[in-house]
């Protein structure tokens, strides 16, 4: 074999090594491994993008979970959510296949949260 073949394997096996470690780095930062956190009391749950800069995240501060309207401009208090049940679900989500919320669930969810007689507004 030639230094070209050799050089060839080479770039082969190198090509190779980086796939893999690509792939592996992926998979653990999807099942949470390596994930580093600034913050000993702060926990982003979940993000929902709306568009360009803006979104919902839903924030575990100490000992209470929130809602957040996220902006360029600002972030707003949109409600506070019950800690066991934000954490049941999320538990539900993480080890089930969960199907993902549609937007009128979304709606019916704050509905009941906003208005919880049940009176349209």
């Amino acid at each position: 074999m030639g230094s070209a073949g050799l050089f060839l394997n080479f770039l082969w096996a190198m090509l190779l090594v980086v796939a893999l470690a690509y792939v592996a780095a992926r998979m653990l930062k999807k099942i949470g491994i390596g994930k580093t956190s600034a913050s000993h009391y702060l926990e982003q749950i979940d993000y929902l993008p709306l568009g360009p800069k803006r979104g919902i995240a839903i924030v575990q501060v100490v000992d209470k979970t929130v809602c957040l309207g996220v902006t360029d401009e600002s972030i707003t208090l949109l409600m506070e959510l019950d800690s066991t049940s934000v954490t049941q679900k999320a538990r539900e989500a993480g080890s089930l296949g969960h199907e993902p919320v549609t937007l009128s669930q979304f709606a019916d969810e704050m509905r009941k949260r906003f208005f919880p007689s049940g009176g349209d507004q």
